[in-house]
């Protein structure tokens, strides 16, 4: 059965291969560069809490020399749902649109050994190759996390051990739609959007709050202090703690420079400071925890699904 489900699924498998080797060639080829430049700029002397003269600009001058390649990197996010689409969902889908699946099950295989057989190839070909992406990037990635830390969104979800959590869960979701819907290019359809959905859902409505956030105060127009926190909110809030509109602050700042006197000490002089609410970036690893454990238990979830599915289908 192992043989069978490489030569039905070579191509699929191939290509991820060569995507995979494509990422780590490009990552080779430019991640030495970018070392070098931090170390020849001497990056780490800004890095908290040890500090230089003139950071800000030595910062914001490697960043926008090296900003392209930080935002391609961003779009790795999107490699587990083409998992789903064109791994998990054709694997039964072609089965059982062709009839083919009749073939296997009047050969004494049972229908559970038959689906397993069919996905656990797979299954650790994709946990194998999403874990060498993530260890690709992090690889990359290493002097701008320095920088920049790796709570935010874009870049939590292309690091560490969510990513073959995300990638099994796509191949899961895959091939329950396949099973589910039993034609192709439907169940492909509807893997990527059940993919996007929930990570979207996750993302936005659990993971700020797999730990209570941390608040804190801070005085000027940007609390720099928590530059390598996730930021969940930042609001500029007066003496006795009332929000403060935006129109509000833009004319206070429009009269300071009218006056000719520091903005961010006329923001002082009237009690006004900065309310944020983070989660700080030593939880890094104790949320990708969390939600690697989410989407794996999903996938478990989706697959006992998909065999009891499987096992109903009319032979």
């Amino acid at each position: 059965m192992a043989w069978v489900t490489w030569r039905q699924n070579r191509i699929q498998l191939l290509a991820c291969g060569t995507v995979l080797m494509a990422i780590a060639l490009l990552a080779l080829a430019t991640g030495p560069a970018i070392r070098d430049a931090f170390q020849q700029q001497q990056l780490a002397t800004c890095l908290p809490p040890a500090s230089r003269s003139g950071c800000e600009i030595i910062v914001r001058h490697f960043q926008s020399e090296h900003a392209t390649l930080p935002l391609v990197a961003r779009y790795l996010v999107f490699v587990p749902a083409l998992i789903a689409v064109f791994v998990g969902a054709p694997l039964l889908a072609r089965e059982l649109e062709h009839g083919t699946y009749r073939l296997a099950w009047t050969q004494g295989v049972t229908r559970r050994r038959w689906l397993l057989s069919q996905t656990l190839l797979l299954v650790a070909a994709t946990v194998v190759g999403a874990l060498a992406l993530s260890a690709i990037v992090m690889w990359w990635r290493l002097p701008f996390d320095r920088l920049e830390g790796r709570m935010s969104p874009n870049r939590f979800e292309i690091e560490g051990v969510v990513v073959p959590a995300y990638a099994l869960f796509a191949l899961a979701l895959g091939v329950f739609s396949g099973a589910l819907l039993k034609r192709t290019v439907p169940a492909m359809t509807a893997a990527l959007a059940a993919f996007v959905a929930v990570r979207l859902a996750v993302a936005n409505f659990l993971r700020p709050h797999y730990l209570p956030p941390e608040r804190d105060t801070a005085v000027g127009l940007t609390p720099s202090a928590h530059a390598h926190d996730w930021m969940l909110s930042n609001r500029l809030v007066d003496a006795v703690g009332r929000q403060i509109s935006a129109s509000r602050e833009n004319l206070a700042i429009e009269h300071a420079q009218n006056a000719r006197i520091d903005a961010q000490e006329y923001l002082l002089s009237l009690g006004w400071r900065r309310a944020v609410s983070f989660q700080p970036a030593d939880r890094f690893w104790t949320f990708q925890a969390i939600e690697a454990a989410i989407f794996v238990g999903l996938a478990a979830a989706i697959i006992l699904v998909t065999l009891r599915l499987v096992q109903r289908t009319p032979a």
